[in-house]
Parts: structure tokens; C-alpha cells; sequence
């Protein structure tokens, strides 16, 4: 597949095709990785980077305690602890 390069100011942009675009879940304004390697140029998916205010957000105080946890809440003091 080909994509045409073009002039934005002093840099140069793709326009990836709107095949690519949708198979790769591209969108406009989304930030993506560019590396450099031996057999050319390598796009990626930047990392997200959460702030808690995101990961809050997708909590859902509703769900259920694990079990597990369960137990280590309910477990006997065993040193200096203090609540």
C-alpha cells in the first residue's frame, strides 16, 4: 500500500488510507510513536498515560470485595499495627 507524503509548514505529513486507518483503530488527533530502524520507518500507538483522576473514573465503587482481599481485611493483628 502507498500513502502520499505532504507539506505541512516546514514538516511533512501522511495521509493513511482510510482502510489502514480503520484496521488499525487510527483517529484523527490520536498521538502515535515513530522509531527508526534498519528496514525503515516503524508507526505504533503511543502509551497511554493515565492520571488518577482517569483511573477513578473508571472504577465502580458497586463491585464486590474479592474474596481474598475479604479475608486479608478480616485477618487478627499479628504485630504493632494500628488503626
Amino acid at each position: 500500500m502507498e500513502a502520499t507524503l505532504r507539506q505541512f509548514g516546514n514538516s511533512l505529513g501522511i495521509v493513511i488510507p482510510k482502510v489502514l486507518r480503520e484496521s488499525l483503530a487510527l483517529s484523527a488527533g490520536q498521538t502515535v510513536q515513530l522509531e527508526q530502524t534498519e528496514q525503515g520507518l516503524l508507526l505504533k500507538p503511543a502509551k497511554l498515560k493515565y492520571t488518577l483522576k482517569d483511573l477513578i473514573a473508571q472504577c465502580d465503587i458497586n463491585t464486590p470485595m474479592p474474596d481474598d482481599l475479604k479475608d486479608w481485611e478480616n485477618l487478627p493483628s499479628a504485630g504493632n499495627e494500628t488503626w
